[in-house]
């Protein structure tokens, strides 16, 4: 009987276990995604996507250390023509209701200009069951040619 009881905690243990991965990695794929949303909507200046993604608590720390509320943000211009950007080098961490997302940003500021490479962190907090970015801090990378 004892071992019966023990084999059918080790299996509960596993299912839950597995249940906690496959929502981890759930979670990751929904920052993953809602970074490219970011990146996407504030190329084309689109105020009311980054409304969403963007929780009301927002603050982006720059490379030159200007610091932007969310506000800030949704008045931003949006990409000049001819300018680019791609995320790369994401990495995802979950821990319970806050996730870290750090990657690197290239950004062209026009056709046929150098690429500069922007690290960066974001922090996102879970309220209830959507994530909202709380957080961003970015650093000067390396600028290369195209």
């Amino acid at each position: 009987m004892k071992r019966l009881s023990f084999l059918a905690t080790i299996g509960l243990s596993t299912c839950v276990l597995a249940v906690g991965l496959h929502t981890e990695v759930q979670a990751e794929a929904t920052l993953v995604s809602i970074e490219q949303m970011w990146v996407d909507a504030a190329a084309r200046g689109d105020r009311a996507t980054l409304d969403q993604l963007l929780d009301n608590s927002f603050i982006e720390t720059m490379p030159n250390g200007a610091r932007r509320s969310k506000a800030d943000l949704l008045f931003a211009p949006a990409l000049p023509p001819g300018a680019a950007q791609s995320l790369g080098d994401l990495k995802v961490r979950v821990l319970g209701n806050v996730a870290m997302v750090s990657g690197v940003n290239h950004y062209t500021p026009a056709s046929g200009l150098k690429t500069i490479d922007y690290a960066f962190t974001d922090l996102y907090v879970r309220r209830g069951d959507t994530w909202r970015v709380a957080s961003s801090h970015t650093t000067l990378g390396s600028v290369h040619n195209v």
